[in-house]
């Protein structure tokens, strides 16, 4: 009696099942628009492959190429899907503590490709022979000229000690550079005080400690009575929104600092309130300043609260997400807003136009941007203090 009692509770569960599964099926496919597919399309890939497919393969390998091929599809070269090692790496390098080769990177606006832009110091790829300017072409053998520029530096990081293989393109010479990853403690703010009373600040990006070591920087010229400050901005290529708003609250008067839209027309607004830092500054601007670099320069730049000098910044007004994935320890970022300056500029695709144009040629034996900008501080400091609006 209790082998019957269980084998007709077995079949009702199983039937309860096979019915749930098939509404939620049908439910998908019944909701779908006309231009999705139905989940039951993938899966039926997958099961040919496993039937018919004559060479060795890794499904998960498959499985993650498909994840990756569906969010590059979108076109966004700033949306990306991670599988769990990448993922991991890509929090290891927000956090400004890492393994990694120690030179910056950013996408070159006429090839495409990913270009060195800077080392760090004690770098492992600058000790190589690797040189700024350099197009990154491959990785451990592996072309990577298609690849998305957060891709590359995730392919950089790794275990202490092991080794790397980068291709790079130098005119039209391709070579290789073979080194080990090692230990890199980034610190995101370097600050001095240079001659004449004035505060220089080196911000690298907007992550890791970078907000700590910029309030201590401000801590330390309020403290020796700096009479301006000179940003450098240079070669930064961003980083979190929330860091470089809440550095610029630090610095502006109060009112509304940048404002982000996503495609419901939902605008989010960032404000500061009415303390703020009264001293003149001048921002070090150039091609490869890019992101919440340019939600900096812009906001300065509109409330007329400090001079941009350089170049026209690269262009990138759009805001991602971060969304871990805890089913595989994988993660998305995905483009989900644009922002706009205080007064309503779209930098997407335009960038933020200096005040006062400089070059820094290629073979320059001086720093052009920074001596200008050191003149125009002069002019602002001769000029009196900003007044607040």
């Amino acid at each position: 009696m209790r082998k019957t009692q269980a084998l007709l509770m077995a079949l009702l569960v199983g039937l309860v099942s096979a019915l749930g599964t098939y509404f939620l099926v049908s439910a998908k496919y019944e909701s779908r628009t006309e231009d999705e597919l139905p989940l039951t399309e993938f899966l039926r890939v997958e099961k040919e492959i496993k039937e018919n497919y004559l060479r060795d393969y890794d499904m998960e390998d498959v499985q993650y190429a498909g994840l990756k091929a569906m969010v590059a599809s979108l076109g966004d070269p700033y949306s990306v899907y991670y599988t769990p090692e990448e993922f991991a790496a890509f929090q290891q390098n927000s956090s400004g503590e890492y393994y990694g080769v120690g030179m910056g990177i950013t996408i070159d606006n006429i090839t495409g490709l990913a270009v060195v832009s800077y080392f760090l110091d004690n770098s492992a790829a600058e000790e190589a022979g690797i040189q700024v300017g350099d197009f990154i072409v491959s990785i451990d053998g592996t072309d990577v000229t298609k690849n998305t520029l957060q891709e590359i530096r995730v392919k950089c990081i790794g275990d202490d000690g092991i080794p790397i293989t980068i291709g790079v393109k130098r005119g039209n010479d391709v070579l290789e550079f073979t080194m080990t990853r090692r230990s890199i403690e980034l610190d995101m703010v370097e600050y001095k005080m240079l001659e004449d009373g004035i505060g220089y600040m080196r911000i690298k990006q907007f992550s890791g400690n970078c907000e700590a070591l910029f309030n201590e920087g401000i801590d330390e010229f309020v403290k020796q009575g700096a009479k301006g400050i000179v940003f450098d901005l240079r070669n930064n290529p961003g980083g979190y929104l929330n860091t470089v708003v809440n550095m610029l609250d630090r610095l502006l008067p109060e009112g509304k600092i940048v404002y982000t839209e996503d495609k419901y027309g939902k605008q989010d607004t960032k404000t500061s309130n009415a303390a703020c830092v009264i001293i003149p500054m001048v921002l070090l601007v150039n091609g490869n300043t890019a992101s919440a670099s340019e939600i900096f320069a812009g906001a300065i730049q509109d409330y007329d609260w400090g001079e941009v000098v350089g170049t026209r910044t690269y262009g990138k007004g759009v805001v991602q997400v971060v969304i871990p994935i805890e089913s595989t320890g994988g993660g998305l970022k995905i483009t989900s807003s644009e922002y706009f300056t205080p007064n309503g500029r779209s930098i997407d695709g335009n960038g933020v136009y200096p005040d006062k144009y400089v070059e820094l040629p290629s073979d320059a034996e001086e720093d052009t941007q920074l001596k200008e900008g050191l003149s125009e501080l002069a002019l602002l400091i001769s000029a009196g203090v900003q007044e607040q609006p």
